[in-house]
């Protein structure tokens, strides 16, 4: 058991180096998050690493809020989900999740990292209503899963509930989680510290939010997986990866250096300290794996994934 495979790194093309990635996917690493290639680019990266896994496969992430263009630079933009939310457009959002699968996958693309489920009248927000905003998500999950991609939901409990009480939040924000528990892949905490829940920790290291609130009091069973590590500027990364995985957090994706929160996942392990949390995440890591593997969807070429994605941008 490699207890690298909890572990993301990113890959940020111009930057990053092919040698040390392929390094990372020999030592076990369970995927990459991908930021700023071609798609062409983007697509040999993953055969690369893929080749250099040990795994049957290598799952690929796109961090994304709206769509494939904020990652890979020459893929098409799509309707932004404020655009669909204003026409409650529950078909677009379906079509949106369903293209978004279809490009990425032309890609190597396994796992998109959207969509977000926050409450607002902004982008990336959908609209402002609770149970608007799950409908619109859902059918853009819907179109996600039946494109052949993972999907995330994010950012618990939701950022716009950050100076709100509890309870508001119960009627506003977690309304879209908890109608979405059964079809989500994963969950995404926040990077943000909520202060009406736990003033001491941002919610994806806080064991009130993600223990206490997120799989006790609402009861989710599923996934949570953490906010990429390098846009949180927090300093001690091998420390706040052991302290996210000790909160029920099961992956963690794209450190700075993959190199030093890899040696703290590893040692910790080693010691005995997180074996059945690197049990449980390896578990949905192979489930991931195998939804991937065995999908029917069928699989598009670039060309045509991202055709598709001017026509609807029409």
């Amino acid at each position: 058991m490699k207890p690298a495979r909890i572990v993301f790194p990113g890959f940020w093309f111009g930057t990053s180096e092919l040698s040390a990635a392929k390094k990372a996917a020999a030592r076990g690493v369970g995927g990459f998050c991908v930021y700023g290639g071609t798609a062409r680019q983007t697509k040999h990266f993953a055969e690369a690493v893929r080749e250099a896994s040990p795994y049957d496969h290598l799952l690929i992430c796109a961090d994304i809020e709206e769509d494939l263009s904020e990652v890979i630079k020459d893929a098409p933009a799509l309707p932004s989900n404020a655009e669909l939310g204003a026409a409650d457009n529950t078909e677009g959002a379906y079509r949106k999740g369903l293209i978004s699968a279809r490009m990425a996958r032309s890609v190597g693309i396994d796992w998109l990292l959207a969509p977000v489920v926050d409450i607002g009248y902004q982008s990336p927000a959908f609209c402002e209503g609770p149970m608007a905003v799950a409908r619109l998500a859902g059918d853009y999950v819907a179109g996600v899963s039946n494109g052949g991609a993972l999907n995330c939901v994010k950012y618990f409990p939701g950022v716009s509930g950050i100076l709100k009480t509890l309870a508001q939040m119960e009627d506003a924000e977690f309304v879209p989680y908890k109608h979405m528990f059964r079809r989500c892949d994963a969950i995404m905490p926040s990077d943000m510290v909520f202060a009406n829940i736990d003033p001491s920790c941002r919610a994806m290291m806080s064991d009130k939010i993600v223990k206490g609130l997120l799989k006790k009091r609402l009861n989710y069973k599923g996934c949570v997986i953490g906010a990429p590590l390098f846009k949180s500027h927090i300093k001690n990364e091998a420390a706040a990866a052991l302290k996210m995985i000790a909160c029920g957090v099961e992956m963690i994706l794209a450190p700075q250096n993959a190199e030093e929160v890899l040696a703290a996942v590893e040692k910790e392990f080693d010691k005995g300290h997180i074996t059945e949390e690197v049990i449980h995440s390896i578990s949905n890591h192979e489930m991931f794996t195998s939804k991937v593997i065995t999908s029917t969807a069928p699989l598009f070429e670039t060309k045509e994934a991202f055709a598709m994605a001017k026509d609807f941008k029409k």
